[in-house]
């Protein structure tokens, strides 16, 4: 309103800044796993849940011959019992029996999954590199576990 008091145009111009795409690292990560799997092994992103009218989703689905492992990724730990309970929340609604947590390689990931491994094993017993063998080789996780990629 001023502006145009003055007589004056006001120019405005919007310019992209940071990254254009928000999740770069968990995708980064996701790539990380696909790239370990072999070719037999499909690989689905952002899966609803098997639930009507459900708006969740997992982040990939690894499938094989007559079975399916949910995936979850995260590349940043923050609240892990926040995140336990997404996840447990998850499997039990869409009756998953195995899924996978995955997480970035970090030092503040590796000391959070320190300090909460009494509460996790629990939820992801199967040991990551038992889980990532299994799925290396065509075949599915013997049980739920969390990957460090």
């Amino acid at each position: 309103m001023i502006a145009a008091v003055l007589g004056l145009d006001l120019p405005l111009r919007t310019y992209p800044s940071g990254e254009p795409i928000r999740d770069a690292p968990q995708l980064a990560l996701l790539g990380r796993l696909r790239s370990l799997l072999p070719i037999v092994l499909r690989w689905l992103t952002e899966v609803p849940l098997r639930v009507p009218r459900d708006r969740r989703a997992w982040d990939a689905v690894i499938e094989g011959r007559g079975w399916r492992v949910p995936v979850e990724a995260e590349s940043h730990l923050r609240d892990v019992q926040a995140l336990s309970r997404r996840i447990a929340l998850k499997q039990r609604d869409d009756e998953s029996e195995v899924v996978i947590l995955l997480v970035a390689d970090t030092r503040h990931n590796r000391h959070v999954l320190r300090l909460a491994a009494l509460d996790l094993v629990a939820a992801f017993p199967t040991p990551g590199r038992l889980a990532l063998a299994a799925l290396s080789n065509g075949e599915r996780t013997p049980g739920s576990a969390i990957v460090l990629l």
